[in-house]
């Protein structure tokens, strides 16, 4: 098949559209997923971070197994738009049903934890993989590919600024309204935003077309594909850089609920609340009380935003000028640096606590669009290099380490809470471990961002780089077309 190269914007949208429903489901496994279960599924913190960690295991091998299966299996659809369109209502499905609160003992609640968001995370690996790789062959433009990924990453935070914002105030609503408990409310909009996703990823699937394919079509054994990959220097760079930048992203994420409900707030009984007791945040807004629910949401939300504009300023005036992985390396130091400063803000001072998010989004919010480019780059180069394009299997590493990051991103953190005695509305909290959520707050991000930035000093796909593997790849087709 012929690349046409430019695309329209509506199919641009259509693959953004992918992501923003993507991220509805995945605000929830990265985000809500550890809050859910200790907060209403009633599981101990250090049970959820040891499952945690045995279902990542397992879904990272199938991801790798996703990707190489989408690289040999082509249909009249594509090889990567039937993963999407056949998986996206079993996706649906199962995210309604892991986020259910059943009536059980406490060790069937365990099992049934345990097997629903294992099927959770497979599934979201069977439909998010061959979105990911779709990219890759969307366009043979390394521009328009930058393009779109800079679309998927602006729809990406449409989609976190609707589950990141509206998300806890929607569930307090309902407990509020309808006096209704947190894990009801909790699963009632957890079933409108899987909807809503599915709806979302059907618009891509309807919505783009594949472009590129292989100038050689041979179908070489999975074994040769993974030791190319894992004697690529450029994949491996980004692959370590992409799992640190979700361990700096997701540990500020995940901890921001912990953050304003326990160390932003205090705790007092009250009867007459649905659960017995409420929070209250220590400080005001701009002198306007409000609830932790809708500070962090608000917290999430001016993060959405920002990072959407970040991602426009970032397109289209500083990769032009420092290249890729330079303006990843800016991002992660201005981003610490911000990090950093929520050690010395006063729990008053919550508008103070915003310009810090604000600052530290905006550092950090284009580093998503930058990777997903890198990835296309990469699978560019290793074409070139060994004559057979992996697209599925390159890509499927961009989904393995957004999930290996996001999980470190829990398990340390929950970890360190779960040693110095962290416990789901204790009354008794003691202030030392109200600190110990604020430091691993402010201080955890920074050490992933330094390791990371070390990786990327040693990236060589420049700009130049990347223009010859273009021509080299748009020569090799033309020879072969006509043959």
């Amino acid at each position: 098949m012929k690349d046409t190269g430019k695309l329209s914007i509506l199919e641009k949208c259509a693959y953004g559209a992918g992501d923003m429903g993507s991220n509805f489901i995945w605000f929830l496994i990265a985000i809500h997923s550890t809050f859910f279960y200790t907060e209403y599924f009633g599981l101990a913190i250090g049970t959820v971070t040891a499952m945690m960690a045995i279902i990542t295991m397992i879904d990272l091998l199938f991801d790798v197994y996703v990707g190489a299966v989408a690289d040999r299996h082509k249909t009249k659809l594509g090889r990567f738009r039937p993963w999407i369109l056949y998986g996206v209502v079993p996706f649906v499905a199962i995210t309604i049903i892991t986020f259910y609160t059943p009536d059980l003992d406490e060790s069937m609640k365990l099992i049934y934890a345990f097997l629903s968001f294992l099927l959770l995370r497979l599934m979201y690996s069977v439909v998010n993989v061959p979105y990911g790789a779709l990219m890759g062959v969307i366009s043979g433009d390394a521009r328009e590919r930058d393009s779109v990924s800079a679309y998927r990453n602006i729809f990406a935070q449409i989609g976190w600024f609707c589950a990141s914002t509206l998300f806890m105030p929607a569930v307090k609503y309902l407990q509020d309204t309808f006096e209704l408990q947190g894990k009801v409310a909790f699963f009632y909009i957890v079933s409108v935003y899987a909807v809503v996703a599915g709806l979302l990823l059907f618009f891509t699937f309807w919505g783009t077309k594949e472009r590129v394919e292989p100038v050689a079509e041979e179908n070489s054994p999975i074994k040769d594909d993974l030791k190319d990959l894992i004697t690529n220097k450029p994949w491996i760079i980004v692959t370590l850089a992409g799992i640190l930048m979700l361990v700096f992203t997701t540990c500020h994420n995940f901890l921001i609920n912990y953050y304003c409900k326990y160390y932003l707030s205090n705790m007092y009984a009250d009867p007459s609340a649905p659960d017995g007791f409420r929070y209250e945040l220590i400080g005001t807004f701009f002198g306007n009380e409000m609830s932790w629910e809708l500070f962090s949401s608000i917290m999430f939300g001016f993060g959405s935003v920002i990072t959407i504009v970040a991602t426009i300023l970032c397109e289209k005036f500083l990769i032009g000028k420092l290249g890729k992985s330079k303006s990843w390396v800016l991002c992660f130091v201005l981003a610490s640096v911000a990090s950093a400063f929520y050690l010395f803000v006063p729990k008053e001072s919550l508008a103070v606590i915003i310009l810090l998010q604000i600052l530290f989004t905006l550092f950090i919010g284009p580093c998503s669009f930058i990777m997903w480019s890198m990835y296309a780059d990469i699978a560019d180069n290793t074409e070139v290099q060994t004559g057979r394009r992996a697209t599925g299997l390159i890509f499927s590493s961009a989904t393995m380490s957004q999930k290996l990051g996001n999980t470190l991103a829990a398990i340390i953190p929950g970890a360190v809470l779960s040693f110095v005695g962290f416990k789901a509305n204790d009354f008794n909290m003691s202030d030392s471990v109200r600190e110990m959520i604020l430091y691993v707050f402010a201080l955890f991000p920074i050490i992933s961002a330094v390791f990371a930035v070390i990786c990327l000093k040693f990236y060589n796909i420049d700009e130049k780089k990347i223009e010859e593997n273009s021509k080299e790849l748009a020569r090799r087709k033309a020879e072969k077309e006509a043959l």
